[in-house]
């Protein structure tokens, strides 16, 4: 059986709290922000998101007061060992070459309850096998100016948050639609690409698994950015992170109007693509090209 991922995050879990406190206080995140020296609403909006850290634990505790619980010296305690949690307790740490948004995003996806993915060009991570991720990676080396050891390092951090997804315990769900082009598209070459057909195939068999693919033609007003909406569960709030299709860059929001959006654009593309029933015999299709 695969090891889980591990826990909440210590940083996702104090800003999901901060984040109630605030919203209970009455309190706006540039109102709470301007009563904490230093703190401004970006950096308190990624405070919240599970995306960063106070600076100090003193700004904790002024935020805490502002909030009007700094008399609940229980809850005040519980904030600051999340604070201070170690950084042991955060497994994306051991990937430091990686860019600090990736390792970000992953941290906030293995808390995540279900996952829901589009992407319509390149296989998306949940879905990669080690080989062709390398391949994907070594592809844009000469433009992204990157190392061998950031090569690795990314491959290893995407086997690693895909094992939450084919666990036999609790394994974590996941929806993903994927465009034509992106399984059409070769990366790596024929044997590469036999393989993750494969894979696909093994994944669209797992019950907590399902793959639609989007016909290129397929009559609907479809994105063509990459994006993922986590839902994380409990009172979390589900993010959706957009991969801006410059580089590396990427979003992440909570806000419920873009979540929103982002939500009926994906259900928009499940009721355009084709069954899931279909996807095994699409891929098999495309799997007997390479031979």
């Amino acid at each position: 059986m695969a090891k889980q991922i591990g826990t909440t995050a210590p940083r996702v879990d104090l800003g999901i709290q901060m984040r109630e406190l605030r919203k209970t206080a009455g309190l706006t995140i540039e109102e709470a922000a301007k009563t904490v020296s230093g703190l401004t609403y970006d950096k308190l909006r990624r405070i919240e998101l599970g995306q960063s850290t106070f600076r100090m634990v003193g700004d904790l505790r002024k935020l805490v007061i502002t909030y009007g619980v700094g008399d609940d010296l229980d809850l005040a305690q519980s904030l600051e060992d999340l604070y201070k949690a170690p950084a042991s307790q955060d497994w994306t740490t051991q990937f430091r070459t990686v860019l600090t948004t990736t390792r970000t995003f992953a941290g906030i996806e293995s808390v995540a309850h279900a996952v829901s993915v589009y992407n319509p060009n390149v296989i998306p991570g949940q879905l990669q096998t080690r080989e062709y991720a390398h391949a994907q990676f070594t592809e844009v080396q000469p433009i992204e100016e990157t190392t061998s050891e950031f090569i690795i390092s990314n491959v290893a951090l995407r086997m690693k948050r895909r094992e939450p997804f084919t666990r036999d315990e609790e394994p974590r769900k996941l929806w993903a639609i994927l465009g034509e082009s992106a399984l059409r598209h070769p990366v790596g070459g024929p044997s590469v690409m036999r393989g993750q057909y494969d894979e696909i195939l093994r994944m669209a068999a797992l019950p907590n698994v399902t793959i639609q693919v989007l016909l290129t033609d397929a009559p609907v007003k479809r994105l063509w950015s990459n994006f993922t909406i986590l839902d994380l569960g409990g009172d979390r709030p589900t993010t959706v992170q957009v991969d801006t299709g410059l580089g590396s860059a990427m979003s992440m929001s909570d806000r419920p109007a873009t979540v929103a959006r982002f939500a009926r654009w994906f259900n928009t593309m499940i009721a355009s693509a084709q069954p899931p029933e279909e996807t095994p015999a699409f891929v098999e299709t495309l799997k007997r090209e390479k031979t």
